[in-house]
């Protein structure tokens, strides 16, 4: 069976967020998730294994580039062991599904219109030669939150920045090379004897990836896989967090009572 629309991650120390962030865009409209594993642990697996007996994700073990050059933070036309885990999933599946997202686990793909993404993204590629879209981003703060809340992740943080600041590359899988060389976790590649475009953030203002950087002050000073933009210390969090909060945001809140019922949480109180 071919998959309609994907995702590829990567994930370490994402325990507590994992459910949510399966079940959000499973609602939306995602099929499959090829999930790469960085975390090694028996709960970890433990959260992902009736999604992997219901064949929703695909999961591959991914700590064999721990400890060597490919692990910690990135530099310019380097492959770190994220990079080579899109590389992975390109390659191996570029065939069994039409389209794949490149995205995180603290990051959310909302829909602007409706409540469904493929309504969306199908009328993007209606054109046979649109290859890729480039989704805008827009990172939120911690909203006031110093511990982790009790609530879910979308709906504890509705403060974000006031500009879309950045993008992530949802591409159609016939236009993709095997990603060997890529070093970007944002954009893919694709192959180059095929002609197509990729469709900018302001012909895919329809769609929008909620960027949920830093949560709380707790939870980002105590994450193990910090990259150099990650603040470090309490000072860094504080200054990091300065523009991340400038206005309220409750697009996604529409989304809550559904998410709430899958997940089993009746209580608004977790």
């Amino acid at each position: 069976m071919k998959h309609h629309l994907t995702i590829a991650a990567i994930f370490k120390h994402e325990n507590p967020y994992l459910r949510e962030w399966i079940e959000y865009h499973r609602m939306v409209g995602f099929d499959h998730f090829y999930l790469y594993d960085n975390d090694g642990g028996e709960e970890a697996l433990g959260i992902l294994k009736p999604y992997i007996e219901e064949g929703l994700v695909t999961h591959h073990p991914w700590m064999q580039f721990d400890g060597t050059r490919h692990d910690g933070p990135t530099y310019l036309f380097f492959q770190d062991k994220n990079h080579r885990a899109f590389a992975h999933a390109a390659s191996t599946y570029r065939d069994q599904f039409d389209w794949i997202m490149k995205i995180d686990i603290d990051e959310f793909l909302v829909p602007l219109e409706g409540d469904h993404l493929r309504p969306i993204i199908d009328r993007h590629a209606e054109n046979s030669r649109t290859r890729g879209m480039r989704i805008p981003r827009i990172d939120f703060g911690h909203s006031g939150h110093m511990e982790k809340p009790k609530g879910l992740v979308i709906e504890s943080y509705t403060l974000r920045e006031s500009a879309v600041s950045d993008h992530k590359d949802m591409a159609r899988g016939e236009f993709l090379s095997s990603n060997k060389y890529s070093s970007s976790a944002h954009s893919w590649n694709y192959r180059l004897l095929k002609r197509g475009r990729t469709l900018t953030e302001g012909e895919v203002g329809d769609m929008r990836i909620h960027h949920y950087y830093t949560k709380s002050r707790d939870e980002c000073l105590q994450r193990q896989n910090n990259m150099r933009t990650r603040p470090i210390t309490e000072e860094e969090f504080f200054e990091q967090n300065r523009h991340l909060n400038a206005t309220s945001d409750p697009e996604i809140l529409r989304f809550v009572p559904e998410l709430r019922t899958r997940l089993g949480l009746e209580d608004p109180e977790l």
